[in-house]
């Protein structure tokens, strides 16, 4: 995970709704919203350079 001094703040816009879906999956898997949006994002990011790998091996 990135510590707080190596990070980058940034303002986010969600679609109403999601905020609420957001937090209640974060509290499910015992994390802040924050840490839960950047691990969604890693993990996405992580399958996409995956396939993007494999794809170019193809």
């Amino acid at each position: 995970m990135i510590a707080a001094r190596d990070s980058y703040q940034f303002p986010l816009r969600l679609p109403e709704g999601m905020r609420e879906k957001m937090q209640e999956i974060a509290s499910n898997n015992g994390r802040s919203m924050n840490s839960e949006i950047v691990t969604i994002l890693d993990r996405e990011i992580r399958q996409r350079l995956e396939t993007q790998k494999a794809d170019a091996q193809a």
